[in-house]
């Protein structure tokens, strides 16, 4: 039996979290989807690597979180104000992807960051998510941005 596997049928979420930063490239999703389909505990797993890992390894995280879907909206919203920049955009993204509404004034908050791509991204969520307040905020914060942040931001809203 495969490694993936036997920790998926074991329920070794430890072996997961250690999968998810130490894994394949498919092993690190796996095992990070798999975490976010077992509720608190899994969110208890990948919260840690969704604030302390680097580079794929943050992404799975927050991938995972939002399986977990309404479990993970208060330690994402947490990351999302107080993570690094990595952190931060892929906080605002795993919460656009639950899109629970106590998502939203996180997110507005978020368009005033220091970290150019995490207000991007906060911007584009806020526009997916379609809530009058946000979409009001994220216009706003549009018109101070030059045309290419733009562009970028409509793509980031398309694609998100």
């Amino acid at each position: 039996m495969r490694t993936i596997e036997r920790l998926q049928s074991t329920g070794d979420l430890e072996g997961l979290a250690r999968l998810v930063r130490e894994g394949t490239a498919h092993e690190r999703l796996t095992a990070a989807w798999e975490l976010g389909k077992r509720g608190e505990q899994g969110v208890r797993h990948l919260v840690p690597i969704l604030q302390e890992g680097q580079g794929e390894e943050t992404w799975e995280a927050a991938m995972g979180l939002s399986r977990a879907g309404s479990l993970a909206v208060e330690p994402l919203i947490e990351a999302l104000a107080t993570g690094k920049p990595e952190t931060r955009t892929a906080a605002a993204w795993a919460l656009e992807e639950i899109g629970d509404e106590r998502a939203v004034e996180a997110l507005i908050q978020a368009l005033s960051d220091t970290d150019t791509f995490c207000r991007w991204t906060a911007a584009a969520c806020l526009l997916r998510l379609g809530r009058d307040d946000g979409r009001q905020a994220a216009e706003e914060v549009l018109q101070k941005e030059s045309e290419e942040a733009r562009g970028y931001i409509g793509i980031l809203a398309e694609g998100s």
